[in-house]
């Protein structure tokens, strides 16, 4: 070995100093990569983890606003139901109310027109006495009195009244 340019005793002093450099590496490089690396391996699986709850969750509270969401729908639809009946139901009450209001102006138009109609026939039958009582006063003169003149107007205006003078 001489003569190939080795020593025993280099040799052994390399075999010393890789035995030392290996054991320095693992005790103050290896062990603390290895930890680091165990450390980050387990705050990944950590974050994992996380991550898989976090989902859930937004899997869970999204089921819980579906549900919500469908039950205020379903509330409103009723709201809205509920107010087109009422709504219907006040038309339905102003409709009734308007045509009550309508006959009780129709009713009171009909007594106006009634009660017109029997002053102008009485005022028709007064002016027919006293054109009666003219007339009388020219055909007959002044022969009749005053009672003869009445009982003359009187006996006239019942058969005009009964519709015999017709």
């Amino acid at each position: 070995m001489q003569a190939l340019g080795i020593s025993l005793f280099g040799l052994i002093a390399y075999a010393v100093n890789f035995v030392i450099l290996v054991v320095l590496l693992r005790v103050l490089l290896y062990k603390p990569v290895k930890q680091m690396l165990d450390n980050r391996k387990q705050r990944i699986a950590e974050g994992l983890n996380a991550a898989e709850r976090a989902a859930a969750d937004a899997a869970e509270q999204r089921g819980r606003f579906e549900r919500e969401l469908d039950e205020a729908r379903g509330t409103a639809q009723a709201e809205v139901a509920r107010q087109a009946q009422q709504a219907e139901q006040v038309r339905h009450e102003v409709l009734q109310a308007a045509e009550q209001e309508a006959a009780e102006i129709k009713a009171r138009a009909r007594e106006e027109i009634d009660q017109e109609r029997r002053q102008v026939a009485s005022e028709l039958e007064r002016q027919a006495a006293e054109l009666a009582m003219a007339i009388s006063r020219k055909v007959v003169g002044a022969a009749l009195d005053q009672a003869a003149q009445r009982r003359l107007v009187d006996r006239f205006v019942s058969e005009l009244g009964s519709g015999e003078g017709r």
